[in-house]
């Protein structure tokens, strides 16, 4: 099987986030998408809801409403509710730890967000043409937080399958777009 075909499955990744694009704080399916993936890969670590996400760091929270109505379209669309739960309330995002021996602790950035922007609807858009274009005509991923969570997820896979010596760390934020979503 060449690695093109074994890696399809980013590319459904991919995609799939490109047409949910989820807001700040309110990337429920986002985030139950990316634990799905992390259980899959099988990190030494995952961290989600208010295991991930300090309260009192959290800036430019959405009224509990506008919160609510997306966590009823991640439940719509097929999130996990375990996951949906854990996330209630704009907990979104998660953190994967891998440890490989001895060595470096390096960590890693993903931005998860969309933007209240309308996608293209033009033919010969990519989106358009390969019918992946955002569900949601008022959201999409305009700056490629669909390709950054990706990114995380294929750089997981190619780390826990490599002979890396060291920690991991791969931060998944949410709310980038409002700079209210990350604090080391």
């Amino acid at each position: 099987m060449s690695e093109a075909t074994e890696r399809s499955h980013l590319t459904e990744l991919r995609r799939d986030l490109h047409q949910r694009p989820e807001l700040a704080w309110r990337e429920f399916y986002t985030t139950s998408r990316i634990v799905d993936e992390l259980e899959r890969i099988g990190v030494d670590e995952l961290y989600y809801g208010e295991e991930a996400i300090a309260p009192e760091h959290r800036m430019a929270v959405p009224d509990e409403r506008d919160v609510e109505a997306a966590l009823a379209r991640a439940r719509d669309a097929g999130a996990r509710s375990d996951v949906l739960e854990a996330a209630a309330g704009g907990y979104t995002g998660a953190v994967a730890v891998v440890h490989q021996g001895e060595g470096p602790t390096v960590g890693l950035r993903v931005d998860i967000d969309g933007l209240p922007r309308a996608e293209s609807a033009a033919e010969d858009h990519d989106p358009v043409r390969e019918d992946f274009r955002s569900l949601h005509d008022e959201r999409m991923h305009a700056c490629g937080h669909d390709a950054h969570v990706t990114i995380g997820v294929g750089v997981l896979e190619a780390i826990t399958e490599s002979d890396f010596e060291g920690t991991l760390k791969v931060f998944f934020q949410p709310g980038e777009e409002q700079a209210a979503g990350g604090k080391a």
